[in-house]
């Protein structure tokens, strides 16, 4: 971890996002934590204690976006935004990326880093099952991944200073402490990647200090059975 690393964690109230924060906390030493959400009350007052500051605001508007990178003084950004559940319609996912990016692209934030939770899928990937079950899935999902993919696009020309992971169905008290990469035709070990271990691969990410980020890359991951 660098001196005075400060991680922005935008939708920390949402499962990834959460899980972010908690294992940011978990470190010793643990980098300043800002917590971005549209209401800080779906926080326990345990999680709002493992933060550093709690900032509310609009995922989708650059002024809040601005005010939170300001105010955080933010070195890394995380951008964990969706919408649940639903499968529905939506661009949530593509009009926060886009509001991001214009931040981003000030000259005060020259050198944040940013790494945005996607899904398999989406962009140039594939949900590879066999007996084309991965084009039900994918179908199913379309505008999900269509959402994921645009959001993808958008940081398009700030991607060397950009990680994208990409991971497969997530779930929840199912963590192995290990997630494969696969590639982008693969297929992937398993169909599912556990939340906790999502934030662990993105907390290794953010804090390595070796220079062997996958900046300006796409990374696919997947759980692997116990």
């Amino acid at each position: 971890m660098v001196d005075s690393q400060s991680i922005l964690v935008i939708g920390a109230t949402g499962r990834t996002g959460l899980e972010c924060v908690r294992q940011f906390a978990a470190l010793s030493p643990n980098p300043f934590i800002h917590a971005f959400c549209r209401n800080k009350s779906k926080l326990s007052i345990a999680d709002q204690n493992r933060c550093t500051s709690i900032i509310e605001g609009d995922a989708r508007s650059a002024d809040n976006l601005e005010r939170a990178l300001a105010d955080s003084s933010a070195t890394d950004v995380i951008l964990s935004i969706g919408n649940g559940d639903s499968i529905k319609r939506t661009d949530i996912r593509t009009a926060s990326g886009k509001a991001l990016v214009q931040v981003l692209k000030l000259p005060a934030y020259k050198k944040v880093r940013t790494l945005v939770i996607s899904s398999s899928g989406a962009g140039s990937s594939q949900i590879v099952v066999g007996m084309g079950i991965g084009k039900l899935i994918s179908f199913h999902l379309r505008h999900i991944l269509k959402d994921h993919t645009d959001q993808e696009a958008a940081f398009y020309s700030i991607r060397n200073r950009t990680t994208i992971v990409r991971a497969s169905a997530l779930t929840d008290n199912a963590a192995t402490g290990k997630l494969v990469e696969h590639g982008d035709h693969e297929k992937a070990l398993t169909i599912k990647t556990d939340r906790a271990d999502l934030a662990a691969w993105i907390v290794n990410q953010i804090c390595d200090t070796d220079d062997s980020l996958a900046l300006g890359r796409a990374v696919n991951v997947t759980g692997v059975k116990k």
